[in-house]
């Protein structure tokens, strides 16, 4: 009995002895603890949607075992989330949403933090833009818009979240520029989210909010908000359909906005690579893929090298976007 017992203590031995040995990367790391996914906007916005989809698709689909909780940390063009994630620290139970900011704060300085102060993941799609007013406004078209400007290019104030340099800025500068309208004489409102921009156009303190896409339904469905164009390459499909883009109406002003995922600037290479997976599985899974198709998103997974040269690409066309519509802040 005592040679059997023996003898199998020496194989328990010689079984943790074999997997001390094997290499690091046979040894997936995974979370140990909840996970907090930290979301540089307000809830409700298109950014806080996105982490909260991924959030859901990971636990129904068990890619992720262990709770991922979204926390909002909104400002500063989502420096303060990042921040906040950097402070989290690099275990990796902690990761953020990336967005447009990671390639403009830089460009537009302030000490905003930017791609190269975190550790990018993955980039997960293209995101297009709407322009929408109050149901009793008088612009009904872009030529209504470009009129107004005409006479004077601070006729009209425009209003976006989350903040300066965020894609629904760029867009909208972007479309008022392609006018011919002096954009760096226009008046443009940063809000914490969409949500807080329509409701700023609602009480009068704007005139037209620059949203993404997929944060438009519930706002035209309300009956108090009306879509006058949408900032894509060609129409969107669903409720949005019947919108036409502002270069079917004479605009010839293009910007693709996207979404990605990001951990800390001194996340470990196991904890990174358990993220690239996860978001990778989530990427291939049906459920994401009708999530794209419902909130007007176009799929374009990148990750490493390829994620890195598309921040770098972004952030050179951003400068050169940023010195023709800089606005002074």
């Amino acid at each position: 009995m005592e040679k059997r017992l023996a003898g199998c203590r020496f194989v328990a031995l010689l079984c943790g002895a074999v997997v001390s040995m094997l290499p690091a990367h046979a040894q997936q790391w995974s979370p140990s603890r909840p996970v907090a996914f930290i979301v540089g906007s307000a809830a409700g916005g298109g950014i806080d949607l996105t982490a909260r989809l991924l959030q859901r698709t990971w636990e129904r689909e068990q890619i992720v075992k262990l709770p991922v909780v979204v926390i909002n940390k909104p400002g500063a063009g989502n420096s303060v989330a990042w921040q906040y994630l950097n402070e989290r620290g690099g275990d990796g139970h902690a990761i953020a949403i990336g967005t447009a900011n990671l390639v403009s704060n830089p460009v537009m300085g302030k000490n905003l933090l930017g791609y190269r102060d975190v550790t990018p993941l993955a980039l997960l799609f293209d995101d297009y833009f709407i322009l929408m007013v109050r149901a009793d406004s008088p612009l009904k078209t872009m030529a209504d818009v470009k009129q107004r400007l005409f006479q004077d290019p601070g006729a009209l104030a425009f209003g976006f979240g989350p903040g300066l340099g965020a894609g629904t800025h760029i867009a909208v500068a972007v479309t008022v520029k392609a006018m011919g309208v002096d954009v760096k004489k226009g008046r443009f409102i940063p809000y914490r989210n969409a949500g807080e921009a329509v409701a700023g156009m609602l009480s009068g303190q704007i005139d037209i909010v620059s949203g993404t896409a997929v944060t438009a339904p519930p706002f035209l469905g309300s009956g108090r908000v009306r879509a006058i164009g949408v900032i894509a390459p060609r129409r969107l499909p669903g409720q949005l359909a019947q919108v036409a883009t502002v270069q079917e109406q004479g605009v010839d002003a293009d910007f693709v906005n996207w979404r990605g995922v990001v951990g800390p600037k001194d996340m470990g290479k196991q904890q990174a690579a358990f993220w690239v997976r996860a978001l990778e599985r989530v990427s291939r899974s049906e459920p994401w893929q009708k999530e794209l198709e419902r909130n007007f998103w176009s799929a374009n997974f990148k990750t490493g090298a390829a994620f890195d040269r598309f921040l770098r690409e972004r952030e050179e066309a951003f400068r050169r976007i940023w010195a023709e519509i800089g606005v002074q802040n």
